[in-house]
């Protein structure tokens, strides 16, 4: 099929590469030879402007979200004129087939191998295809949210407390909402708060110790063995919830530019350990194979099933972009943090 690339119209080519790019825990290299990582593809602009619309990407560690163009060939960028054309100022990627040329572009170039694409689609050719794509898009977008969110509340609370404290706080809000959320709580309060007590003991706080030294040698499998060792005497399901929403955010907030490539890539590619049948009742057909897949279910579902039509706008709301260092919006400027948010 990809053989004879240049027969195939392009905006079918747009939606060949949009659904390449939707793995967001593959760690792929631009032109210049940085790593990046699409945590989400965003959407496909049906209309005039860039071929991808919020893009969210993962560039040497620091997350930008814009938007994405498309083209066989590097030079097309010039042909087209979008170097002139204020519709593209926000494109922070642009997606190729061939770099043929160099071109007036302040952002990475990521080169596509068709041999890539064709092997992808013969796969995926043979599965079952009854999901909806957009569906599957739009559950990434709200699990970087989800994510982003949780990591805003670990930096506000850490601006003002020391690591030790800000894991305690994090570990004891979040045990509360547990403990009121179930109906048949599977552990009472005493055992809770002595979780609490033991957690700046644990090897998970050791963990958060090494990262603010810049040990960050083998992130992902210490990452998975944690999974593994009790704080207390948590089960397995609830250890890995207070990973996720308690040690990852902090760790992300005390995290060097190489070690948060490496939460991030852990964040995407860790599998679930039982699915939500809360989840199924309202995603039916939506798979809860990974952390990710639910987390982002559960964002969705926070804003009372209200999907926003603009990703940016809505993380604009979020403010993550005046809480975290690592995030920029393609096309904005930075605003400092007033005092109240520090």
């Amino acid at each position: 099929m990809f053989n004879q690339i240049e027969n195939i119209p392009e905006r079918e080519l747009q939606q060949y590469v949009h659904c390449l790019l939707s793995d967001p825990s593959v760690i792929r290299m631009t032109y210049s030879g940085k790593r990046l990582q699409i945590l989400s593809p965003g959407r496909i602009n049906i209309d005039g402007g860039p071929d991808f619309v919020d893009m969210a990407i993962m560039l040497k560690g620091e997350i930008i979200v814009g938007d994405a163009e498309f083209h066989r060939k590097s030079s097309e960028w010039l042909k087209h004129e979008h170097h002139i054309d204020t519709a593209y100022k926000k494109v922070i990627l642009h997606i190729v087939f061939d770099y043929d040329k160099d071109i007036p572009f302040d952002n990475e170039t990521l080169i596509i191998d068709t041999n890539e694409l064709q092997d992808f689609f013969v796969t995926k050719q043979k599965e079952t295809r009854e999901v909806n794509l957009s569906d599957i898009e739009d559950i990434q977008h709200f699990a970087l949210l989800r994510l982003l969110r949780k990591t805003s509340d670990a930096q506000r609370i850490l601006n003002k407390n020391g690591l030790a404290k800000s894991f305690e706080i994090l570990l004891g809000d979040y045990l509360r909402k547990y403990f009121t959320r179930k109906k048949r709580p599977v552990y009472n309060l005493d055992s809770l708060a002595i979780l609490i007590e033991k957690a700046t003991d644990s090897e998970h706080f050791k963990f958060l110790e090494e990262l603010g030294n810049e040990n960050f040698e083998f992130i992902s499998d210490k990452l998975f063995r944690l999974l593994k060792v009790k704080i207390h005497n948590e089960g397995g399901h609830l250890r890995r919830e207070i990973v996720l929403n308690c040690l990852l955010p902090l760790a992300l907030c005390i995290a060097n530019e190489e070690v948060r490539i490496s939460l991030f890539q852990w964040y995407w590619s860790t599998p679930a350990l039982i699915k939500y049948s809360k989840l199924e009742r309202n995603f039916p057909g939506l798979p809860q194979n990974y952390l990710w897949q639910q987390q982002g279910m559960l964002e969705y579902l926070r804003d009372y099933g209200k999907k926003p039509s603009i990703i940016s706008e809505t993380i604009k709301e979020y403010g993550f972009a005046q809480i975290l260092t690592f995030y920029h919006l393609g096309g904005l400027t930075k605003e400092p943090l007033s005092e109240s948010e520090l």
